[in-house]
């Protein structure tokens, strides 16, 4: 519309709605037109929403924040125009509110704690389950987003309670959530029923929860403790911990790899894990896509590892030979070493990997997984978990060898 005419003079008051212990509760501002001398009306809400002409709007913000509000009236004797700042108070004002979604999204992961998942009795006295979750569990990354969105990815599988507690395709999941913040009572998380797909929503495990819902025991700005009570067992507590999924640090990463002391890895021998793959940078799989262990001399490989920066290699009798030791692809001769120091550091030169493991000498006199990876002896720790360790050999220019290890 074009605005013509004279002067008037534009004027207006707000007032925000009050605001909820159900969050993110609606930013519902109400805006009062106070100008003189008008009969034409244009809003402009300063959240790239639509224009309204109404002459005193109720509108709604998606987020709070500070929004330049301008209203521009038009009289018989002309127009005229006036921009307030509008403070809009949202949920973020609320201490676990903010620290749960980042004021935008927050996502959160497994936390890297031996005890991640506990199953206690209804008085708490017995614990039935305490552990760390599964290989396919240690990825699963939740978000709740600011605007009650939620948010779940597997990153390739479920474990799934109700198929035996297996690792199965990505369960859905809901798409909403809610919290409920009362004074003087623990934060509680409400996840609305799933929309599209069959089943209930969680967050940890895929345990039924009563009313799906989560008490919030404990949080801080990067960690977070929930509980709820598994449906139709009398009052059995499911607890879960979870932390802030953020990039990890090196000295994270070398925690992880370490144990914070010491630590055994192993090839995964579990059936269709292809726990080593070769191929190219752009594809680790296409020469080799993997297979199942050699069972007399590969399964029983140990590597470990130290915050000292020392390695070991425990063949345990026999050692696998690769390609570069007759007789190629069979078990040969015992070629454990000890205490070889390695170089521990960040990846350089743009390729894959969270951090990189620099062996001393040539294979096949140091090496970890086969005795044929290239001949410059570098790894890349293209995935870590307290689960689950995927090292990939090679600088990325040539042939890589990829493998997936588990803790011994």
């Amino acid at each position: 519309m074009e605005l013509t005419g004279g002067p008037s003079v534009a004027d207006f008051t707000f007032e925000q709605a009050a605001g909820s212990d159900t969050l993110p509760y609606p930013y519902k501002v109400t805006f009062t037109n106070t100008s003189q001398e008008e009969f034409l009306y244009q809003w402009n809400f300063g959240d790239n929403s639509p224009l309204s002409s109404e002459k005193s709007p109720v509108h709604i913000f998606k987020v709070g924040g500070s929004f330049n509000v301008n209203l521009t009236t038009v009289g018989t004797n002309g127009n005229h125009s006036i921009t307030k700042v509008v403070a809009v108070s949202d949920a973020c004002s609320n201490d676990f509110f903010n620290k749960l979604t980042g004021c935008a999204n927050g996502e959160w992961t497994w936390s890297n704690d031996g005890d991640a998942i506990k199953v206690l009795s209804p008085d708490e006295t017995t614990v039935y389950y305490s552990g760390a979750p599964a290989g396919c569990q240690i990825d699963d990354v939740y978000k709740f987003n600011a605007d009650g969105s939620f948010t779940y990815d597997a990153n390739g599988q479920t474990f799934d309670v109700q198929s035996g507690y297996s690792c199965q395709a990505p369960k859905a999941n809901a798409s909403k959530y809610r919290v409920v913040a009362t004074a003087g009572n623990r934060p509680v998380i409400l996840l609305n029923p799933i929309i599209s797909g069959t089943g209930r929503p969680f967050i940890g495990t895929t345990d039924v929860v009563e009313g799906d819902k989560y008490t919030v025991m404990s949080y801080t700005a990067n960690t977070l403790t929930l509980r709820g009570l598994i449906e139709g067992s009398g009052g059995v507590i499911l607890e879960v911990k979870l932390r802030k999924n953020e990039p990890l640090t090196l000295a994270d990463i070398k925690n992880i790899l370490t144990g914070g002391s010491s630590k055994s890895w192993k090839l995964d021998p579990a059936p269709g894990a292809n726990s080593i793959v070769v191929g190219t940078e752009g594809n680790p799989s296409e020469y080799y896509g993997g297979g199942p262990l050699e069972p007399n001399c590969q399964v029983d490989d140990i590597y470990t590892f130290t915050t000292s920066d020392l390695i070991s290699y425990n063949a345990n009798g026999s050692t696998f030979n690769g390609g570069n030791i007759s007789p190629n692809y069979n078990c040969g001769s015992d070629r454990s070493y000890s205490n070889q120091t390695y170089t521990f550091g960040p990846v350089t030169g743009g390729v894959a990997g969270l951090a990189t493991l620099q062996l001393p000498q040539t294979p096949p006199a140091v090496f970890i997984g086969t005795t044929d990876v290239p001949a410059e002896n570098v790894y890349r720790i293209i995935d870590i978990t307290p689960n689950r360790l995927i090292l990939r050999a090679g600088s990325g220019s040539g042939v890589v060898f990829q493998f997936r290890f588990i803790p011994q």
